[in-house]
């Protein structure tokens, strides 16, 4: 069972029907939720969810509601004070909204709060449940899922947070939204966290406090898991899965590398039109008018699971493989019915076709729209021509480019994008270190025509830990300065089976930290315990075998394959957290190692990010100093 069925089950079982259970048949009910509980509710059940089990209507407890003194109401709120007021304010005066209440909070009630409860007597008069569900995370998809932090990256990572409280409180919204994925998932993690490296000459200030942010984080939540255990009757006494808490510095290049997955290309290129989730766009009709329509990109799509890990190539051939099936199966249906070949068809051939016919227009539509989107990420991605610039990208990220390459698409590419120009800098920063001093960066923004803010969110990447500044006395600029070229991450032979596209050599840096976690390799000095698990890993009776990364490219066409046909793969859940948001090639890691290996990896973190999203964070880290 994945993460959203799992959410949506103890929404749908374990709030809504234990308060339904012991009404009458034909009674309804309401639900009222605050904004978190919000977007916790709308990321795994559909309205027919709840009509399903008598939940009428969902209101949101900031705004005025109409009485209805005559209805039981579930109230599903996040225990903030805010929160918790408006619950009261419900139940003051001589007019109660409700007749019932049965109360559900979406993690740990403080006592200061539970108390306010106590004294409002009309409220306790009419309470029929008042418990804490545990549910504070946002499910992704079925694999991943988020706590809903997007400004963690300024509260936390920020050239002021260390000083403007920010830090506290998401660190300690963080702890409690992350332990309500454990509870959920009846789980118990041993938690281990990346090592912070100490801060060095020339690090922004508050580099130590940042470097301490994965440890603290896994501190926090190790308490908070076994406060939890104590009061949870069903939580595991012993760890059952394993934790590994990173911070965006661990990869920072992941979020803004052009990425060729149909996935990773619908919310980067159609960033613009995707909107949690739902994507918005306009038909032509018969008519010939134009009618706007809005589709849900996720899971209950079965298209949309076969193609969203595919490259945009592959899943460009498979769809039009897909439309043409569709067509010559319609016209064969036609043909059949048209001439009543009764060697061909008979009456249950009718009936079969009469029946399949609105799932067949379903199917179509879904198949239609999927073409819609290629066509227009092809389109685009042709007008953007970033093809050349996702080739020099990679080529950066594994050894094979420096400036001299970058300097000369820069300087014949005057149509780019600004914001490809921004992620191709930063791409080469990232991995070409301490590359940037006053007259580099004023030559940079020449010439590629950008804006002092431009280069501001560039260095802001010294924040997460990249050294984008020079330190110290280095020699004078040279742009035509070649180093030895070398391999700033492993490259990862194919998934078995699949073939290779051209721009498919990135590999997020979760690949290396899953697969060492899997075969029982992670460092411990880089990945430390909070506390020892006390209980050895459980492995599995069966043998697979698997292929492992090696070093290697594959442009060589060389296979160098690691066979670990003696080694068992470990059956508990892996789980890696990566506090300041991830990426959905992050996300489609754990999808396709999890297939890959027969293996039940998760990932999370405070925000699912698209390109676009992750700039905007990274901008809001610190003001533009004056001298740029």
């Amino acid at each position: 069972m994945g993460l959203r069925e799992i959410a949506r089950e103890r929404i749908l079982k374990d709030m809504v029907e234990s308060s339904v259970k012991d009404l009458p048949e034909n009674e309804w009910t309401i639900m009222v939720v605050d904004e978190m509980t919000t977007k916790v509710l709308s990321s795994v059940c559909a309205v027919s969810n709840l009509v399903e089990n008598r939940v009428s209507i969902v209101e949101n407890i900031q705004k005025k509601r109409q009485p209805l003194p005559n209805m039981t109401v579930i109230y599903f709120i996040s225990p903030t004070n805010g929160s918790v007021s408006r619950l009261l304010n419900d139940f003051s005066g001589k007019n109660p909204l409700y007749k019932k209440a049965c109360v559900f909070f979406s993690s740990q009630l403080p006592k200061t709060e539970l108390e306010r409860i106590k004294q409002n007597t009309t409220l306790l008069s009419r309470l029929a449940a008042l418990k804490e569900l545990n549910l504070e995370f946002l499910a992704v998809d079925s694999r991943g899922f988020a706590t809903g932090g997007p400004h963690t990256l300024k509260n936390m990572f920020g050239e002021n947070s260390n000083t403007s409280g920010s830090y506290e409180r998401e660190m300690d919204v963080c702890v409690r939204r992350l332990a309500s994925v454990f509870a959920s998932l009846k789980e118990l993690p041993a938690v281990r966290f990346k090592m912070g490296k100490p801060p060095q000459e020339g690090d922004p200030m508050g580099a130590s406090e940042r470097s301490l942010i994965s440890q603290r984080l896994a501190v926090g939540l190790h308490a908070e898991l076994t406060q939890m255990r104590s009061k949870i009757d069903s939580f595991p006494n012993t760890e059952t899965c394993e934790l590994v808490i990173v911070d965006r510095g661990v990869d920072p290049v992941a979020p803004f590398i052009h990425e060729w997955t149909y996935e990773c290309m619908c919310f980067d290129l159609l960033d613009d039109v995707i909107e949690n989730n739902i994507f918005k766009y306009s038909i032509d009709t018969n008519k010939g008018n134009e009618e706007e329509r809005e589709v849900i990109l996720g899971e209950q799509d079965p298209i949309w699971v076969e193609l969203r890990h595919k490259h945009i190539a592959e899943a460009s051939l498979l769809l039009n493989e897909k439309m043409n099936y569709f067509k010559s199966a319609n016209r064969i249906a036609q043909h059949k019915t048209k001439h009543g070949d009764q060697d061909d068809i008979d009456t249950s051939d009718l009936k079969q076709m009469v029946e399949s016919l609105p799932q067949y227009r379903e199917q179509l539509k879904r198949l239609s729209l999927h073409v819609h989107i290629a066509t227009k990420l092809n389109m685009l991605s042709k007008q953007m021509g970033l093809h050349e610039i996702g080739k020099l990208e990679q080529d950066l990220v594994y050894g094979n480019a420096t400036s001299k390459e970058v300097i000369k698409l820069l300087g014949g590419r005057s149509h780019m994008k600004e914001e490809d120009k921004v992620r191709l800098l930063m791409t080469y920063v990232t991995t070409h270190p301490e590359k940037l001093d006053n007259s580099r960066r004023m030559q940079w923004m020449k010439l590629a025509k950008l804006t002092a803010e431009d280069m501001n969110m560039i260095n802001n990447l010294e924040y997460l830990g990249v050294a984008v500044s020079k330190r110290g006395a280095k020699s004078a600029l040279s742009f035509a300065s070649k180093k030895k070229k070398r391999s700033i991450r492993k490259e990862h032979g194919a998934v078995e089976g699949e073939e290779q596209w051209q721009l498919s050599r990135f590999q997020p840096i979760v690949y290396d930290i899953f697969e060492d976690m899997m075969k029982g390799e992670l460092s411990q000095d880089e990945y430390p315990y909070v506390s020892p698990p006390s209980v050895a890993p459980i492995r599995k009776n069966t043998q697979i075998n698997v292929e492992l990364s090696v070093r290697k490219n594959r442009s060589t066409n060389v296979k160098n394959n690691v066979s670990l046909s003696d080694v068992s793969v470990q059956s508990k859940p892996f789980i890696v957290f990566i506090v300041g948001g991830m990426t959905r090639s992050e996300l489609r890691v754990a999808h396709k190692m999890s297939s890959q290996f027969s293996s039940n990896l998760i990932i999370g973190s405070t925000s699912i990010d698209s390109p676009n999203a992750f700039l905007q964070q990274v901008n809001s880290m610190s003001l533009l100093e004056e001298e740029f």
